[in-house]
């Protein structure tokens, strides 16, 4: 491995994940992502951060981030983050938080695993069935690799690649993974749950107050899980399921 590169991986480059408050779509418009990624525009150099990679979806966004000091990272988040919630609030005319803590970040401590969360990065909008290819979503750094454009420079590439030259084609070729796949099989949390509450699974169908209470049990256990399949369970709409997590967390929230 070159030194450059060793020199990279023995400092820190993490993923970053930053998102909604109560998983909220604060990145919902084609005008709040293009206002993130002005952001990043505005700010990167000044704090002389490398940005790797970076997906902005509908409410939460995905960064990976390289700089000599991790003081300027924090600072870099932070204050795109606190200029970012100034224009939401106004913009909706509300106020309070608008990101759900400050933001997750999980440190990266090999090239290969590098490379394997950028694809993972890059196919989010894929698997959301959102595009159908990496190259349609204009919201991620994919495209920035195709054309050798955007955030890129020669030294993100030599570092990657190893060199700069005659890349893409190996860009291309790097495997997907669900390197976060840690979501619960609902089917199988559901029965748990009836037979702990001595419950028949007939009753599941429209039953508004067990779905309460099944989400009060997938919460307490800190399972994370598809709404999606949650509200096809019970055959509810996602909006009336939204507003019961919602209520299960804020009630959760009081308590503590």
């Amino acid at each position: 491995m070159p030194r450059n590169a060793r020199i990279l991986l023995e400092r820190k480059i993490c993923h970053h994940i930053v998102q909604g408050i109560n998983k909220e779509y604060i990145f919902e418009e084609k005008e709040d992502k293009n206002k993130y990624l002005s952001l990043l525009k505005k700010y990167y150099k000044k704090y002389n951060i490398d940005i790797i990679c970076y997906c902005i979806m509908d409410n939460h966004t995905h960064l990976i981030l390289y700089s000599n000091s991790i003081k300027n990272i924090s600072s870099f988040l932070g204050i795109i983050n606190s200029a970012y919630g100034r224009y939401y609030n106004k913009k909706h005319n509300r106020v309070g938080y608008v990101f759900r803590n400050r933001f997750k970040s999980i440190l990266i401590k090999t090239r290969k695993q590098l490379c394997t969360c950028i694809k993972y990065i890059h196919m989010n909008p894929v698997k959301a069935n959102i595009v159908k290819r990496e190259s349609e979503y204009k919201y991620s750094s994919y495209n920035d690799y195709i054309n050798n454009s955007g955030f890129l420079n020669q030294r993100i590439l030599d570092f990657l690649f190893l060199k700069s030259q005659d890349y893409i084609e190996t860009f291309k070729e790097i495997p997907y993974q669900n390197i976060y796949d840690n979501k619960v099989r609902l089917e199988e949390k559901l029965y748990e749950f009836m037979e702990q509450e001595k419950l028949n699974i007939e009753r599941t169908k429209k039953d508004k107050k067990l779905l309460k209470k099944f989400i009060m049990y997938l919460e307490k256990n800190r399972y994370e899980y598809s709404k999606k399949e949650l509200a096809t369970i019970f055959e509810v709409s996602r909006a009336t399921l939204y507003r019961f997590v919602k209520k299960v967390k804020e009630e959760n929230e009081s308590i503590i």
